[in-house]
């Protein structure tokens, strides 16, 4: 039972993260708050097409951190303890 509470939290701070930095991303199409939601990281890797004739695909990883971020992971850990 212990494990799933840990669990739980784990999933909540994530999820209090993402919401944060949708909310940066969010801020940053506004003039006022742009500056203070801007990307501190942003960093990617992308890999637009694989081709072995038969199947095709692609992969792109990203990350972004912002203001946004950082409240989000604040709110998360007060929510989950």
């Amino acid at each position: 039972m212990r494990g799933a509470v840990s669990s739980l939290r784990w999933w909540i701070f994530l999820a209090c993260v993402v919401l944060g930095t949708f909310m940066g991303i969010f801020f940053q199409h506004f003039s006022t708050t742009a500056p203070l939601f801007r990307d501190v990281v942003r960093w990617g890797w992308n890999v637009d097409r694989v081709d072995f004739l038969a199947l095709e695909f692609g992969f792109h990883f990203a990350l972004r951190l912002n203001l946004g971020t950082l409240l989000g992971g604040v709110v998360g850990l007060w929510v989950a303890r």
